[in-house]
């Protein structure tokens, strides 16, 4: 069964008229890798938006859905901490452990205040 990345992906091959061994390697994957990934069963690597893009350049404006979607069939968010201050990691973790309490109402809230920085 296409995971929502896996369906999303086979529409990109049927808008570019590829199929999956052409898509894979045009990524730098192999065709069973790919559909690996498509159906959930291989987790998706971390260049793969990277590997996409310089594969058909148009999607860098898709990006982020695109990184969704992986996080999605990943099942987790990776966040860089990189210059991330304590107070800042503290205030990320809360928020990843508490993301299923909130209510729908405020993740809108959430999604929201995001939306004007």
């Amino acid at each position: 069964m296409l995971t929502a990345l896996g369906k999303d992906l086979r529409k990109l091959r049927i808008d570019r008229g590829v199929n999956m061994m052409e898509m894979a390697k045009a990524i730098g994957l192999s065709t069973a890798m790919l559909s690996a990934i498509e159906t959930g069963r291989k987790r998706v690597p971390g260049d793969f938006v990277d590997r996409l893009e310089r594969a058909y350049p148009d999607l860098i404006a898709r990006r982020a859905q695109i990184e969704a979607l992986i996080n999605l069939a990943n099942r987790e968010v990776r966040v860089s901490l990189d210059e991330a201050t304590e107070d800042d990691a503290v205030l990320v973790t809360e928020l990843a452990r508490r993301f299923s309490d909130f209510t729908d109402g405020q993740k809108d809230s959430l999604r929201n205040l995001l939306k004007k920085r």
